[in-house]
């Protein structure tokens, strides 16, 4: 084993995880217990880390932005909720956002961590470059687009590429990116010059979906949307399809959105005052076996984020797929590029195009049943653990001079 960087050999491998916004200690808790967490459908990627550390016999320290404050050790791991602080705006976020990236890479420093993983939610991953020691190890785990795929880059991205070139690079040892879209912005954003890409995608477990019956043809049609009720992930147009529903007297096509979020009670009202309440049917959080009993009700879903949104991968579409439910999204997704045989696509930004998809789908049995069946062939890639999170953090390990 490689003594570089004061490592010696036969000494035990310490790996950091800079996990997001994510209730850590939760998920840890569960893992821990031997049980998935329930507020989760897919693997978590903080799970995947502790299997891997596990595997490894590795020192695992995570640390989640999580509001809420909470902490719990073991003698292999250290796991911990580590709010940012309130809310800033203007300036103060930006400062916030660096301030917190700066408090984790003294935590790893601390620790001597090996390696410290870091992903794009934890804080302005740019200033890795400026505050890491030149000697850490950095892993960056990338599950958004660095910016909206469908727009032109904004003063503020240009300038957060232009900040982060050097990161992408050649400061970090690797990237682990979740979709080709993101994968290709890093490619344009380096002129085609990145420190190795590690690909990974959702990983779920075959047999939460397996107990998932088959779409029944009984009406009315059930749309189900599940995501956060915010107006960049398209929710009002959602409002807005159920009202074109209503005015060309479709009442056998549902809408029913599973989440929270600030939108959640204006567009409630919104409902209400419309007189669609009939069609639009909104059920807040839903806890991972609520969410399977909408699931378990539904035909189709649909996904109509906007342009002004940052998609990641979005794991509601993979969800879809594995549950043989088609999908109506749009180019905005990047979980297009995988399962576009199951997908009925509609324009961005556009719910005329999105309602004119619902019509198709929900009144063709042909397409209907073209559709199902490309989700038949598309759901094995999402139960591979070769194509997982963690087995791309793994093979970023192995690259490593103690790997």
């Amino acid at each position: 084993m490689n003594t570089q960087n004061g490592k010696q050999p036969g000494k035990q491998l310490n790996l950091f995880y800079a996990a997001g916004p994510g209730d850590i200690v939760t998920t840890f808790s569960c893992w821990h217990e031997g049980r998935d967490d329930p507020h989760q459908v897919a693997i978590t990627y903080s799970s995947q880390f502790f299997d891997l550390c596990r595997s490894l016999g590795a020192k695992g320290i995570a640390v989640s932005s999580c509001p809420r404050k909470d902490r719990i050790t073991t003698e292999q791991f250290t796991v911990e909720n580590l709010p940012k602080g309130p809310a800033r705006r203007g300036i103060a976020f930006h400062i916030q956002q660096i301030r917190y990236v700066r408090k984790i890479i003294e935590r790893a420093s601390a620790v001597d961590a090996d390696l410290l993983v870091m992903a794009d939610a934890t804080g302005y991953l740019f200033s890795l470059v400026w505050l890491a020691p030149k000697t850490m190890h950095l892993a960056v785990s990338l599950h958004c687009t660095l910016w909206p795929r469908s727009r032109d880059k904004t003063t503020r991205a240009r300038l957060i590429s232009l900040l982060s070139r050097r990161l992408f690079a050649k400061r970090a040892q690797a990237i682990l990116c979740l979709s080709n879209d993101i994968r290709r912005q890093l490619l344009d954003m380096t002129g085609g010059n990145t420190v190795p890409i590690y690909p990974f995608i959702p990983f779920y477990r075959h047999e939460l979906f397996a107990t998932i019956p088959p779409p029944t043809d009984k009406r009315p049609f059930y749309l189900l949307y599940a995501g956060r009720m915010e107006t960049e992930k398209g929710v009002y147009d959602l409002l807005e399809i159920a009202l074109m529903l209503d005015r060309e007297g479709i009442h056998d096509v549902t809408l029913h959105l599973c989440g929270d979020g600030s939108e959640e009670d204006p567009l409630r009202m919104a409902a209400r005052n419309k007189g669609i309440e009939h069609l639009f049917h909104l059920h807040g959080y839903c806890r991972q076996q609520t969410m399977l009993e909408h699931i378990n009700r539904s035909h189709a879903f649909i996904v109509p984020t906007r342009t002004s949104f940052e998609e990641g991968f979005n794991k509601v579409v993979a969800e879809a797929i594995l549950a043989g439910r088609p999908v109506i999204t749009s180019s905005v997704c990047p979980a297009l590029d995988y399962v576009k045989e199951a997908v009925v696509e509609a324009v961005p930004d556009d719910p005329s195009s999105y309602f004119e998809a619902v019509k198709k789908l929900s009144s063709s049995k042909d397409l209907y049943r073209e559709k199902q069946q490309g989700c038949k062939t598309l759901q094995e890639q999402f139960y591979d653990p070769e194509r997982s999170w963690g087995a791309a953090l793994k093979r970023v390990i192995r690259s490593l001079p103690y790997g």
